[in-house]
């Protein structure tokens, strides 16, 4: 099953792909928010290249980096999108992904954008857990 991974940002979307044949998760991109139409961007995606699912971070453990207001916005940005696909779309835990990202990026050399890492990282962790 081909899934695209997302991880939620005002200003930025990081996306990823996953495969659940190969039980892996690679960074895609990271695109401007720009509201409604980024929904119809990430629609174009999931019809052109058929993902078969969507994942998106949702920020479950509130801290210095997220905030129960961030939550509420990526679970409103959930229903929008899920209105308008028609493949699933459900929630993963993203605690950490952010701080994971970044210690990729530093100490293994990563080249992918942050908010692509913590896309791919949301996907993995989903993948993690249907084996």
């Amino acid at each position: 099953m081909k899934i695209l991974g997302i991880d939620y940002g005002d200003k930025k979307i990081g996306l990823a792909l996953g495969d659940s044949t190969v039980q892996l998760a690679v960074p895609l991109e990271v695109i401007s928010n720009r509201g409604i139409q980024t929904i119809d961007v990430l629609c174009k995606m999931v019809r052109n290249e058929d993902f078969e699912l969507i994942v998106v971070g949702v920020p479950l453990t509130t801290g210095d980096h997220h905030s129960a207001e961030q939550l509420e916005k990526t679970r409103a940005f959930i229903k929008i999108l899920s209105s308008a696909v028609l493949v699933p779309v459900i929630e993963e835990d993203e605690s950490y992904t952010t701080a994971e990202s970044l210690r990729l990026q530093k100490e293994e050399g990563a080249q992918a954008p942050e908010d692509a890492l913590a896309a791919m990282l949301i996907v993995q962790s989903y993948l993690n857990q249907i084996i």
